[in-house]
């Protein structure tokens, strides 16, 4: 009778990865071309998709992550570019109200009902950490369209949400810390604070502003990098 096969015991390696197959390409150059398309108004993701040129939207995160000079120039350039955006839906909104007192109105122009003390009460809310469709689902407030626009028609309401989102992730901070009490172990206090000093801000990101945020940010950023001759250049300049 044939033998049985034998197996053997020992593992079989797994095959070598080529050397480098890992190995970052990023260079400030890059990274600085990245950031200036940004800031003239492409979104990352179109940018990532669109240019074969460059790298993948999960790689460009990945930089944000490891390189602190791309992090601030992405940080900056998207300040820039939300700036721009936001000043232009402001002048869009400026000439449809100016146009609004020519040609025919409608039967409701004018009768949007916004009253400035329903204004404060959801601005109260929202300071609190409420969402805004959570804050119209109650049958005393108006809906989240007529909201948005009261956000598009007026100004010093748009201004007051600013106001109010940018406030929310320090009071949620408060609200949450409050009621802790301290632990037997003063290490373990400081534990469990930072624990919910955490929590209330990850909370607090999702209520995050994203077309009406502020348009404060940095205000100017120069990156510098060194050449291979010893001297020193800008390879990302932002006013």
């Amino acid at each position: 009778m044939p033998r049985p096969p034998r197996f053997s015991s020992k593992r079989t390696l797994a095959p070598q990865r080529p050397p480098g197959i890992y190995a970052s390409t990023y260079t400030p150059e890059l990274g600085a071309a990245i950031c200036r398309r940004i800031a003239a108004g492409e979104s990352l993701v179109a940018i990532c998709r669109d240019d074969p040129l460059m790298p993948t939207g999960k790689t460009v995160w990945n930089w944000a992550r490891a390189h602190e000079a791309f992090r601030l120039m992405k940080t900056h350039a998207l300040s820039v570019a939300r700036a721009r955006s936001l000043a232009d839906q402001t002048a869009r909104d400026l000439a449809r109200r100016a146009a609004m007192g020519v040609g025919r109105q409608a039967w409701n122009a004018g009768l949007d009902g916004y009253d400035p003390e329903i204004a404060d009460a959801i601005m109260l809310r929202v300071m609190m950490g409420e969402a805004l469709t959570a804050i119209c689902r109650d049958r005393d407030m108006p809906s989240v369209g007529t909201v948005y626009n009261w956000l598009r028609r007026y100004p010093e309401f748009v201004e007051d949400y600013r106001r109010a989102k940018a406030l929310v992730e320090e009071i949620m901070i408060e609200q949450a810390v409050e009621p802790l009490q301290p632990l037997p172990r003063e290490r373990d206090s400081w534990v469990l604070l930072g624990r919910t000093v955490r929590a209330a801000e990850k909370a607090a990101g999702r209520l995050s502003l994203k077309r009406y945020a502020p348009t404060e940010g940095l205000s100017g950023l120069t990156v510098m990098v060194e050449a291979a001759d010893g001297s020193r250049k800008v390879v990302y300049r932002g006013d």
